[in-house]
Formats: C-alpha cells, sequence, structure tokens
C-alpha cells in the first residue's frame, strides 16, 4: 500500500469514529554508503528508515501516535491510540491544523541521476579519495574513513483542512578523514563536500587534498600566552559558533524568556556590517525546501538587517501568538518528533575579505578553525562561552605557526557587534553558515 492510499483509508476509518480533523506526516529515508580502508571496502551499507505520524482531534482534543508500518494493521492502531493520547492530554491549547498557503515555491530537491548512480561508482570514489590522501604529504599515518553516501528522502504533509505537501530530496557526500604524524605529534584532518544534483559535481581529490592539508596544518601545535587576541573565526569555525546559538532566534525561546533578544524587535542588536538571513529557497543548499513541518510555504527573511533585528522565526502557533503570519519555519525532528521552531538555510551576508586579506591585516592574533566542547562550552541564554580550539598565531600579517591547548571566551552579543571585517569565504555546508569573521578581540587563555 502506497502512501496516498493509505491516507485515504486512515481519513476515511478516522471519520467513522468520529474524527473530524486528521493529519499525517509521512517521512521516508533511503541511502547507500560505501567505506573503503586500505584499498578494501571495509563496509557497504543500504538503509532504509521512517514512518507516518498522526494527529486526530477528539472530543475537542488532540491526539497524536505514530507508526513505522504503512499498512492495514496501522490504520486501526493509529486512530486508538491518538485517540488514548488525546484523553489524557491536559494542555489547554489545541493545536489547529493548517489549510495550506496560497502557494509554494517551485524547487528542484530531487535528481533521479543521484538516485541511480551505481555502486561501483561510489566504491571508486571512495577508493579515489583514499589512495589521493595517502599520497598527498609523506606526514599522511592513516585514513581513517574514506566514505560516500548516496541518500533519498521523501516527506508527505497532509490533512483533512486541505492540506497536501510533498516533497523528495537526494543528495550525496563524499568525506574524508586523515591522521597526520611528525616528531611524535599526531593530529587529524578531516574535509567533506557535496552535490544534491550530480554526482559528478563533487571533486573527491580536492576532498582528499584539503583534508590532508588540514590535519599535516596542525602539526607541532602549541600553546600561546594568555591575553586578548583579535580573533579570526575561519568560516567553518564561525559557522560552528552562530549554530550554537540559532535558538536565541526562535519566538518559542523568546515567549519563554530564553532569549536576551526578547523585545528588541526593531533595534540595533547587531554591528550595522552584520546582515541575517534564512533563505530556504536558494539554490543547490542543504537545506533547501518548499515547506516546512507544518505546511507553511517557506520564504526568504532577513532575520537582522545591517545590525537591526527585523524578525524572530515563527511556527504556526508563535505566529498566531504574535498577531503575525507563520515565517516558515516549524521544524520536526523525524516523523516522531514535535513540532517546533528552526532555521532553514541561515547565513551571515559574506563581505568582500579574502581570508588572505583578513590575516594581513593582522598584526597579532589569532585564526580559529576547530572549536569543541559546543555543548558544555556555550549558553544560549546569556550568550557567554568559553570553548577549546585549534587555531593559529598571526604576527605581522602572516601565520606563524599552529596553536592548540588554547580556550576562547567571549559573548555572542558581543560578537555581533565587535566583527571587524567579513569575508567572501560563505560556504553552505548545513543550517547555519557563516563566512570567516574577524573579531576585533576576544580573551584566549593559554600557557
Amino acid at each position: 500500500m502506497d502512501v496516498a492510499q493509505f491516507q485515504q483509508r486512515l481519513f476515511a476509518k478516522g471519520r467513522e469514529t468520529g474524527c473530524s480533523n486528521m493529519e499525517i506526516y509521512y517521512e521516508q529515508v533511503r541511502s547507500t554508503t560505501v567505506r573503503v580502508s586500505k584499498g578494501e571496502i571495509d563496509a557497504y551499507t543500504i538503509k532504509e528508515s521512517g514512518g507516518l505520524s498522526f494527529r486526530g482531534e477528539f472530543d475537542g482534543k488532540m491526539g497524536y501516535a505514530y507508526s513505522e508500518q504503512i499498512d492495514e494493521r496501522a490504520i486501526d492502531y493509529l486512530i486508538r491510540e491518538a485517540r488514548n493520547n488525546a484523553e489524557v492530554m491536559e494542555s489547554k491549547e489545541n493545536d489547529e491544523l493548517f489549510a495550506g498557503s496560497p502557494s509554494y515555491p517551485e524547487l528542484s530537491t530531487y535528481s533521479e541521476r543521484l538516485a541511480h548512480v551505481a555502486p561501483q561508482t561510489l566504491i571508486d570514489a571512495a577508493l579515489e579519495m583514499e589512495s589521493v590522501a595517502a599520497k598527498a604529504d609523506t606526514r599522511i599515518a592513516m585514513v581513517r574513513s574514506s566514505t560516500v553516501t548516496i541518500s533519498g528522502s521523501e516527506v508527505l504533509i497532509a490533512n483533512t483542512q486541505g492540506l497536501d505537501c510533498r516533497a523528495k530530496y537526494s543528495s550525496a557526500v563524499g568525506s574524508l578523514s586523515v591522521v597526520a604524524r611528525e616528531a611524535g605529534d599526531t593530529t587529524t584532518g578531516e574535509w567533506y563536500d557535496f552535490s544534491l544534483q550530480d554526482f559528478d559535481e563533487i571533486n573527491f581529490a580536492d576532498i582528499a587534498r584539503r583534508a590532508a592539508g588540514e590535519a599535516v596544518s596542525k602539526l607541532n601545535a602549541d600553546t600561546i600566552a594568555s591575553d586578548n587576541y583579535p580573533v579570526i573565526f575561519r568560516h567553518d569555525a564561525a559557522s560552528t559558533l552562530l549554530n550554537a546559538y540559532t535558538s536565541i532566534f526562535s519566538a518559542e525561546a523568546v515567549d519563554k524568556d530564553f532569549s536576551r533578544l526578547k523585545g528588541k524587535l526593531g533595534e540595533q542588536v547587531a554591528g550595522s556590517n552584520i546582515t541575517l538571513v534564512d533563505d530556504p529557497l536558494m539554490p543547490h543548499v542543504p537545506a533547501q525546501c518548499a515547506f516546512d513541518a507544518e505546511g507553511h510555504a517557506t520564504r526568504r527573511n532577513e532575520i537582522i538587517k545591517e545590525g537591526k533585528l527585523l524578525t524572530f522565526l515563527h511556527n504556526g502557533k508563535t505566529a498566531k501568538k504574535s498577531g503575525i503570519d507563520s515565517t516558515g519555519h516549524a521544524s520536526k525532528g523525524g516523523y516522531r518528533g514535535k513540532i517546533g521552531i528552526s532555521p532553514h538555510n541561515l547565513y551571515v551576508e559574506p563581505g568582500t575579505a579574502s581570508l588572505e586579506e583578513m590575516i594581513a591585516n593582522t598584526d597579532r592574533g589569532v585564526m580559529i578553525v576547530q572549536l569543541q566542547g559546543l555543548h558544555a562550552g556555550t549558553n544560549a541564554i546569556s550568550g557567554e562561552f568559553s570553548l577549546s580550539c585549534i587555531g593559529f598565531l598571526i604576527e605581522n600579517g602572516k601565520v606563524q605557526r599552529p596553536v592548540n591547548q588554547i580556550t576562547v571566551s567571549g559573548n555572542l552579543f558581543n560578537v555581533l557587534n565587535e566583527v571587524e571585517q567579513i569575508g567572501k569565504d560563505l560556504r553552505f555546508t548545513g543550517k547555519c553558515n557563516s563566512p570567516s569573521l574577524k573579531v576585533k578581540s576576544l580573551t584566549i587563555s593559554g600557557a
């Protein structure tokens, strides 16, 4: 039974039991992964997962249930479990089903070409990365992991109010992790790249060389004296830092007093050089999507424009409470998850400076390329952070040597107001992205 047939039968059976308002959220994910080691296939894995969640209104209360099975037996189970769930619900706020947006953007999120890449092509790509990395530098001691994955997914949200949103997604990812050794020192390096449309777009040799370069560049690192330094967060580290604080833009967090941005709409909350955008309509980015987890059409939103806070991220419930339209940011952690709020493709608009120019404009500072301990070292409410990191010492406008055993401390809200220079090296790799950012001064704890 396909999901469309299942939906029809589920809704028909629900009506027979007195359930008038119903919704399903269907998700299916399929992936094929190849991992090689020492010139041989180390793992070849095919995974398929997913299921369907059901919302139904019984006697004025919304109940929930989910199932991994899409068959006749699941229909009675879902209705029974949702009814039982509704009977014990104590919340006075009942979720409302969304009837759909007037129109939806047309996006190209699925590629038949990716779906039919031959297994041997994946194996050859993984072997190529391993081989190129091993030969890239004599200090590469081991390729820890050379992996290629092809994945596809399907999402359907439909309800009795008329909502019917469907989408398919595809992607290919190549990733490599290597170990470098010299004079008793050991470091690691990772890199990856992806395509959403064409496997041939991925340069697997370049992934290998970059991973090797990352590992080798960190060899023979040492700490530095504790002090306040100008700090350049390289694009990947800047993205990691910003990602840890995306909840501060959530209207739900604001409503619960979990964000210092509460009450600051229309106010200057960052430097005038900072514009923060969420754009799920941008082509060729991992988080491209035409609708959110509630079926609201997505759109480009400027969260911060030239330092001024323009909006929070809203789902249907927070938008109704604020008397505005949803910004299309309802999220769901899989078909079993509850509705929340998260960005799709959040990014800092890039500047015009290259990373090399940012380094050249720094007399004495630190460039951070890797942040560690994000879970324990960040506080999204206060904005404070204290994170172990790896990077490079800059003197007289040049990178002098790698540094480790250091900690960078500061406050994100201060960082947003003290960015002196913004790079042009924006790279879209996930839901939160940033170009390199040069910050006026942060505390580095070392020796």
